[in-house]
């Protein structure tokens, strides 16, 4: 693995203090990468006694307060350095093979703890481009750190025009991939393509217009993915029983028959609500399913009723005759939320009792 920093250190502190609740000390010299520094997330690890929250270029925040003055061993979280590694290099690799064979240049690449993306300015095969991904991790190519001046710097050809800062800092640290990538990175990276172990690119889709935004995970998080979605795959067939292979045929017969039944069920509700609402009189309250309801108020509205919507708080009124601000003024005086245009409206009412009396005295009065 190459690394930017190293990850134990004995460290002073150099100022510690406390900002909305939170712990943050100085530390010298500071071993820990600060998160968002070249696109990744930074250093975890722990300080002493304290547990390292977050890290900045300037302070450490921490789970406790430390003692200024105080000399004590800080240590960086090696496995998530590793797995950041794997992600890094993943990124350079992706973006190295997007642009050589479909000359889309990365534009934004951003890491979080959960998942990584890549902004590239060009449409691409995702399935070519994550296939020659992983020909090269399981081709095991070395991945070579070297450290140049800007004075040699004009002797390479990097996938990416350095940046004046860069140009200014005296020293730059290349990250060469065989001879598939050269570019200039202060972040972590594996030192073998094979330690990267899996490339993974999720999902895709356009953002800023013109610009193709890929998600992808490597390392440790694409088997965590894949382990995650083979545990669902087959709970999966096993409520359809059927093979995961089949599982996508079944699915959608199922799909198709729930359709089908729907359309039975919204042919029926729409009977049975043609016969309930020829017996509705004026001041009735019923009880009925959502679905049968909505037909009902569409047949009748010539009387004013309620209907209360089944295992709910929901009630639908019709008031045709009454004037709009009346219902409304009536049904906000009785505890009811919700409104219409008329002379339908809908309220819920968590009193149904209250709401009830109340009903039958204000369309009969």
């Amino acid at each position: 693995m190459h690394f930017t920093k190293p990850d134990v250190a004995i460290v002073k502190i150099l100022k510690s203090f406390e900002k909305n609740g939170k712990h943050f000390v100085e530390i010298s010299p500071n071993p820990f990468y600060p998160d968002g520094f070249g696109g990744q997330i930074g250093d975890r690890g722990i300080i002493g006694k304290a547990t390292v929250l977050s890290v900045n270029s300037e302070f450490v925040e921490v789970d406790r307060d430390l003692e200024v003055g105080l000399k004590v061993e800080a240590k960086a979280d090696l496995e998530r350095r590793k797995e950041i590694a794997r992600q890094h290099t993943a990124q350079h690799i992706l973006s190295a093979i997007v642009e050589k064979s479909y000359g889309a240049k990365t534009r934004g690449f951003h890491m979080s703890e959960e998942t990584t993306t890549v902004d590239l300015d060009s449409d691409f095969s995702i399935k070519e481009v994550e296939n020659l991904a992983n020909e090269i991790v399981m081709s095991d190519i070395e991945v070579e750190e070297k450290i140049i001046t800007p004075e040699e710097a004009q002797n390479y050809s990097l996938r990416k025009a350095l940046s004046q800062k860069a140009l200014e800092s005296g020293k730059i640290r290349l990250i060469k991939i065989g001879d598939l990538d050269l570019n200039a990175c202060g972040g972590f990276h594996v030192s073998r393509t094979g330690e990267i172990g899996m490339i993974k690119i999720t999902h895709s889709e356009k953002v800023k217009g013109n610009l193709t935004r890929i998600w992808f995970l490597a390392g440790k998080r694409a088997f965590k993915d894949y382990s995650l979605k083979e545990e669902i795959l087959l709970k999966a067939s096993k409520i359809f029983d059927a093979s995961w292979k089949d599982l996508e045929v079944r699915v959608e017969k199922c799909f198709e028959e729930s359709k089908m039944k729907s359309s039975k069920i919204k042919k029926l509700s729409e009977s049975l609500a043609k016969y309930i609402s020829q017996e509705i009189k004026h001041g009735d309250i019923i009880e009925l399913d959502e679905s049968v309801a909505s037909f009902v108020t569409r047949f009748r509205q010539d009387v004013a009723y309620s209907i209360k919507y089944s295992s709910s708080t929901n009630v639908v009124i019709c008031a045709p005759k009454i004037p709009k601000a009346e219902v409304i003024k009536w049904a906000k005086s009785s505890g009811g939320k919700g409104g219409g245009k008329g002379p339908i409206y809908h309220f819920s009412f968590e009193d149904f009792e209250k709401f009830r009396d109340d009903f039958e005295k204000f369309v009969n009065s």
